[in-house]
């Protein structure tokens, strides 16, 4: 579970359209959301793959016009692991793959005036990445654990970051995981401009064998 804040900053031939909301508003205007990671791990080397996926129904009212919007994105990401480190899973690895952004935007604007017309904005595109991060993990004991993850991409689009801080506490078969991630993508489609900003705390559980 990922107890996000999600932002939404367009920035077109039209007046800006900015969709902020927090938890505590955006849990009605859900209509379906995934968040996973699965991996592999040998002595040295391994792989893995997250995949974040969000829908979202907002409506708002500006100073010149109200909106309504939509936004469906999915973020997969694909990546090898190498462990430089004696003991697996444990201390600073580095990691490199591929990240692939889905969006599906639309955004209505009906403007005050009644003199100007009713305005449509939006695209649905992919963006492919290639990224590089790196990331550390350890114990502070048999019971309690941490990780650390940042990474950056860049190609189709004009760059994302993702930083992730956990601490997990271990049971029999893996560990209850809870933490802060926060992801920045500055997306370009022709004439547009699209940041979708992504962050907040964290909880899920680890299984392992």
């Amino acid at each position: 579970m990922w107890a996000t804040t999600v932002t939404t900053d367009l920035r077109e031939d039209v007046p800006p359209v900015e969709s902020e909301s927090e938890f505590a508003d955006i849990i009605s205007k859900i209509d379906m959301t995934f968040l996973g990671h699965v991996e592999g791990q040998g002595d040295q080397f391994g792989m893995f793959a997250d995949i974040i996926y969000l829908s979202l129904g907002d409506e708002k009212t500006h100073q010149r016009s109200s909106s309504e919007s939509s936004l469906d994105s999915t973020v997969f990401e694909l990546a090898g692991v190498w462990s430089p480190g004696v003991e697996r899973n444990t201390g600073i690895e580095v990691f490199g793959g591929l990240r692939h952004i889905i969006v599906d935007l639309s955004v209505k604007l009906d403007p005050v005036d009644p003199l100007l017309p009713n305005v449509q904005v939006g695209f649905d595109q992919s963006f492919s990445d290639l990224m590089v991060g790196a990331r550390s993990q350890g114990s502070f004991n048999t019971k309690w654990g941490y990780s650390i993850r940042a990474d950056g991409s860049y190609g189709d689009t004009d760059g994302t970051l993702s930083t992730s801080a956990y601490v997990n506490y271990k049971t029999g078969n893996g560990a209850w995981v809870f933490g802060y991630r926060y992801m920045d993508a500055e997306l370009k489609v022709k004439d547009a401009d699209l940041d979708l900003t992504l962050s907040g705390p964290a909880l899920g559980y680890k299984f392992t064998f």
